[in-house]
């Protein structure tokens, strides 16, 4: 891949620049630490020889950013570091979905959760067995929509003792352990 200098980003600067580029192995430095929206959207969804990720610095986002970003990316291992406390709309909708070789998720340091910011985010996952979210305040609409849907049968869930996580369709996968931190 071509080196990615740009610290200022566009609405859909990157939008799908490598998708379906299945020979891909090494993803691009991503420098940017204040996004567009759109900007990363699909940027490397069914880059199926993917096996790292690159960082993602960003700590201000914007609507749809990391939308689908390495979706279908099935042979990535790890995830990035998501740094960013302060979410937007649809932020991470679907970034990591049908990552099936994902064994543990990113942390999650936003305490508060906005309209579909992690919907799809680990969706079929099929071998995720590891979430750390600090999130404590959930009103946003659609906010874990399918967030853990299809991960592995069994895992452990960390969250600050104060949350109202449950478990069900849309909060920590039944056959999974929620752990209180302090």
């Amino acid at each position: 891949a071509p080196e990615l200098p740009a610290t200022i980003l566009t609405n859909h600067c990157y939008y799908e620049m490598f998708h379906r580029c299945t020979s891909l192995t090494q993803a691009p430095e991503l420098l940017a630490t204040t996004l567009a929206g759109w900007c990363y959207t699909s940027m490397f969804e069914f880059c199926t020889s993917l096996t790292q990720a690159p960082e993602l610095p960003a700590t201000t986002l914007a609507n749809d950013c990391y939308r689908d970003m390495f979706e279908f990316c099935s042979s990535l291992t790890q995830a990035p570091e998501l740094p960013a406390t302060t979410l937007v709309n649809n932020c991470y909708n679907g970034i990591f979905s049908n990552c099936t070789s994902l064994t543990q998720a990113p942390e999650l340091p936003a305490a508060t959760l906005a309209d579909g910011c992690y919907m799809y985010m680990f969706f079929n996952c099929s071998k995720l067995n590891y979430v750390k979210c600090l999130a404590t305040n959930i009103p946003a609409s659609n906010c874990t929509n399918a967030w853990l849907n299809g991960v592995s049968s069994t895992g452990d869930f960390y969250t600050p003792t104060s949350t109202i996580w449950e478990h069900g369709k849309n909060g920590i996968p039944y056959g999974w352990t929620r752990h209180d931190i302090t």
